[in-house]
């Protein structure tokens, strides 16, 4: 539509709203998280394709259509048609990787998200980096070009390059996929076993696009996704694309994801 931000402020780009007419740029774009937020109006926003629905006024389908005529965004369905790397911005040094041991990562990953280690060390490990002129650590989870994600009780960061995460099991006829990997953990917890099939983490909502192909290989598909906007339009991108994917969603409703059901309901004494 030819609409270039007036600037960035805190990793967000400004725009004057496409609503209203403005001298002061209202409408803002999270590149990271892939979400909007018009403060000249009472809507909460949402995603790219919330915003076409909007501005043309009409359906899903027509939203998608309107956006797959758009060459940049079509794998990605983003509002920059490929989401910048998060260290880019950040400036994240990795610095040192190794087997989870850290004490204040562990009781993080255990008393905050209901992890518990003996499940948490096969699938993530800690990491020493430098971001923003700190020396900081935190849980890592590597994604299949080797880019990490970062949690701990402060932040939620990533490497670059930043992509799914698969994770082969023995029914490879079959896969769950998940937003990102605490809630796959927490699905681990929940269940009382790990999955025998493949699993799927997307490290991010706007990575599903990026994935049709690879689902398409699945005769079945279960979608843990969170229960918000971006959870919505990612299943409906994915029945449309014609994969067989089964929403699990209703399982953890009213929480937001399935580690917000662990902590605050399935874990509750």
């Amino acid at each position: 539509m030819g609409i270039e931000p007036v600037k960035e402020q805190n990793g967000q780009l400004l725009y004057y709203s496409p609503f209203k007419d403005e001298n002061t740029p209202s409408f803002f774009v999270n590149p990271q998280r892939n979400v909007f937020k018009d403060f000249t109006t009472n809507d909460k926003g949402g995603d790219v394709i919330t915003l076409v629905r909007r501005l043309k006024a009409c359906d899903f389908a027509k939203a998608v259509q309107l956006l797959e005529a758009f060459d940049g965004i079509t794998r990605s369905f983003s509002f920059s048609g490929q989401i910048k790397p998060c260290n880019e911005k950040s400036g994240i040094e990795v610095q040192k990787v190794k087997a989870l041991e850290n004490k204040a990562l562990i009781a993080y990953l255990g008393n905050v998200r209901g992890i518990p280690f003996a499940i948490a060390t096969k699938y993530v490990k800690e990491c020493y980096f430098r971001a923003n002129g700190k020396n900081q650590f935190a849980v890592s989870f590597e994604n299949d070009l080797g880019g990490f994600e970062l949690r701990n009780v402060y932040l939620p960061l990533s490497t670059h390059p930043k992509t799914i995460t698969t994770i082969k099991g023995v029914d490879n006829s079959t896969a769950l996929i998940f937003e990102g990997f605490i809630d796959f953990l927490s699905y681990i917890v929940w269940q009382g076993k790990e999955p025998d099939c493949d699993v799927i983490v997307f490290n991010s909502i706007s990575n599903i696009q990026t994935s049709i192909s690879l689902l398409k290989t699945y005769q079945t598909v279960y979608g843990y996704l969170d229960n918000d906007n971006g959870g919505e339009t990612g299943m409906k991108s994915l029945a449309m694309a014609g994969i067989n994917v089964t929403d699990c969603r209703e399982l953890y409703k009213p929480y937001k994801d399935v580690n917000d059901y662990l902590t605050k309901c399935f874990l509750r004494p």
